[in-house]
């Protein structure tokens, strides 16, 4: 790729010298620092790296976001040939009335948290009008005809009933697509998609990738990808631009970029990608290979756990939630989030649990938790049935299970220190003696997480995303559990701080003979962690097995097609996927309309498929 002295003539954006920074003075922190690229037409720039790296900053200053948010450009130039304006303008020194004109018509963006970015107090159609009347000049009513075309051009299934729904009438994946159709209702010349698909299951992901991909191809858009999933980036890349602590460290086509990294930290991100088939031929839970720690041969014992007697049982475990509706506010419908759902768990295994949103996955968890109570069926620790103990003794059990949360900023209270975090569930279990200060006890926990003794007495805003988890791990051992419930832990991390953070729990499993619950929907990590797996669709599980069974011979539909839409980090291979139309069922019925209990057939030693494929023959993409 040119650099951006050398403009190519099909170049359409041109960013030169670009540093933007918050504050003024020696304590300025530069976000982009002398930052060059060049955005040709209809080609897709990703752009790679950590989280503070700048790539979100950089592109925030593109639609002269900055000084809404408190930065400001201290220098460098960004070009666009702008037709609204009809000449080349240096978007840096615009007004903000010909900003305007400029952002969400001929420049676009998608952010990352669809419900944060869309108003709850409008219907997606009305969201979608206003961006059309504003910058076209048209209509309401031939504003609303645009805005259903283009619900129905991201392929939301009856768009002519969703452009009256409210965003939280949506799920995730259909609010993202919504996103996607209001910044592309005006046909804008660059899109600029900034964490598209990070939160989405890994079947909606490749919808997304799919739409993003034909809207460009037929509409001539350009797109700046900005991501810190390798694989994606792969599939979706012409150029990649790599940015490590507000700097660029390496730019050009992604096949040399990523098939042949010139850089140390280009090959330190990519070789911290879990890759899906990486782990054929072998049976046991492998590390990480990451610069600077212990290889995966250090801890060979990591893998093995005792069979003989499981921790933790499930036997026919269901739960349900009531919805209310009506004059007289009856049960009308319910959610049926997990039916009949059996496993073990051995000391020392990790049992991965897999599906989409809404399969039930965070359901059982938080059954096993106690925060939510079942139907029907028992959860047996060690043999006893935690359902039917007395009070005091569920207590005791709770003090057995811990939690890890996806977002490890919302799960810590801001106005506390990550000590006082770590130290109250040991206060509340009685694990630390109440009234001692136990600061010796955290200090330990925090080194044994691999974190500083000295940052106990620091806030949660003091620390880095991963370094949050690890604090949020060290609480979870606070308590001295025998299971942990890992729910997407490592799903919003990058790509770097994911690997470190999977190692730690695989160590900690190692040393402490920890039984894991892993609920998430990466597959490629679960392939790399987990003893066996179990995946679920609509509050049932289709298929359980050891690792090597479910990812070397899956034979469900289902879990075929969660494993072929995993995106696969093979630079200048884009693969050819089968369109995947349409949402995941509801989980939602009516009173008295019972789901089909599916029936599991062993076919090989402990591997286990429902019986009949009915309903999911359109899934076989395999």
């Amino acid at each position: 790729m040119q650099d951006a002295e050398k403009t190519p003539d099909d170049m359409l954006l041109r960013v030169k010298n670009l540093t933007v920074q918050f504050g003024s003075g020696p304590m300025a922190v530069k976000a982009a620092d002398d930052l060059n690229y060049v955005l040709k037409r209809n080609k897709t720039l990703a752009i790679v790296g950590e989280s503070g790296s700048g790539k979100s900053v950089s592109s925030l200053a593109v639609l002269g976001l900055i000084k809404h948010i408190g930065g400001q450009i201290a220098s460098g130039e960004i070009l666009f040939k702008s037709d609204v304006l009809g000449r080349e303008v240096d978007l840096c020194t615009l007004d903000e009335e010909s900003l305007r004109r400029i952002r969400g018509n001929e420049i676009a963006m998608i952010f990352q948290e669809p419900m944060t970015s869309l108003n709850p107090v409008f219907t997606i159609g009305s969201q979608i009008v206003e961006t059309l009347v504003l910058h076209q000049g048209i209509s309401q009513r031939a504003a609303r005809q645009k805005a259903k075309e283009a619900l129905e051009l991201v392929r939301l299934p009856n768009a002519g009933r969703l452009i009256d729904n409210y965003p939280h009438q949506l799920s995730g994946g259909m609010r993202q697509r919504a996103m996607i159709a209001m910044a592309l209702s005006c046909q804008p010349k660059i899109l600029i998609a900034d964490e598209p698909t990070t939160a989405l299951d890994v079947t909606i992901q490749a919808q997304v990738l799919s739409i993003i991909r034909d809207l460009q191809r037929d509409m001539g858009t350009s797109v700046i990808f900005i991501s810190h999933d390798m694989g994606v980036v792969s599939e979706m890349a012409d150029d990649v631009l790599v940015m490590k602590a507000s700097k660029r460290v390496e730019i050009g086509a992604a096949k040399d970029v990523l098939g042949a990294p010139k850089e140390d930290y280009t090959r330190a991100l990519l070789a911290a990608v879990p890759r899906i088939g990486s782990m054929t031929g072998t049976t046991k839970p492998k590390l990480f290979d990451i610069p600077g720690e212990a290889s995966e041969g250090d801890t060979p014992e990591a893998a093995d756990f005792d069979a003989s007697e499981p921790i933790i049982e499930l036997d026919k475990l269901t739960t349900r939630y009531d919805i209310r509706g009506g004059l007289l506010n009856r049960v009308t419908h319910r959610v049926h989030a997990a039916e009949e759902v059996s496993f073990k768990i051995y000391p020392g295994e990790t049992l991965a649990l897999v599906g989409e949103s809404g399969s039930g996955k965070s359901t059982v968890g938080k059954t096993i938790q106690q925060l939510v109570d079942p139907v029907s069926g028992a959860v047996r620790f060690r043999g006893d049935d935690i359902f039917s103990m007395p009070k005091t003794e569920r207590t005791s059990f709770r003090r057995q299970t811990q939690y890890v949360f996806q977002d490890p900023y919302g799960s810590l209270n801001p106005r506390k220190t990550v000590g006082e975090s770590i130290l109250e569930p040991a206060f509340v279990h009685n694990v630390v003696a109440p009234g001692s200060n136990g600061r010796d006890y955290v200090c330990d926990l925090l080194e044994k997480v691999g974190l500083p003794a000295a940052h106990v007495d620091r806030y949660p805003h003091e620390f880095s995303g991963g370094q949050r988890q690890r604090v949020c791990i060290a609480r979870a051992l606070a308590c001295k559990p025998s299971l942990v419930i890992a729910d997407e832990a490592v799903s919003a991390l990058d790509v770097s701080v994911q690997a470190q953070v999977v190692n730690l729990l695989m160590k900690l499993q190692a040393e402490e003979g920890l039984a894991y619950l892993f609920i998430t929907h990466d597959m490629a990590v679960v392939e790399r962690v987990s003893h066996r797996v179990a995946v679920m669709y609509l509050g049932q599980i289709v298929e359980i097995g050891s690792r090597q069974q479910i990812f070397e011979n899956p034979q469900h539909p289902y879990t075929r097609r969660l494993l072929a839409a995993v995106p696969v980090l093979d630079p200048g291979n884009r693969p050819e996927r089968k369109p995947l139309e349409g949402e995941i069922p509801s989980a939602t019925r009516r009173v008295g309309d019972e789901p089909k209990i599916l029936q599991l057939e062993e076919i090989a030693d402990g591997h286990l498929v429902a019986r009949g494929t009915e309903g999911f023959e359109g899934m076989q993409l395999a």
